[in-house]
């Protein structure tokens, strides 16, 4: 991913959880956690159609 956002990552990969993309994100597991614990919206639901 070279410094990509995990975000948009998940977005391309089609995952509905972040955790599913950091499964393939094994490279750099420490910073990808980091990533999802600091996130502002990572307590919050989504609400869908």
């Amino acid at each position: 991913m070279n410094g990509g956002n995990i975000i948009t990552l998940q977005r391309i990969l089609g995952h509905s959880n972040i955790q599913q993309t950091m499964t393939y994100a094994h490279f750099a597991p420490d910073f990808l956690q980091d990533a999802v614990t600091l996130n502002p919206v990572s307590g919050m639901s989504i609400m869908r159609p």
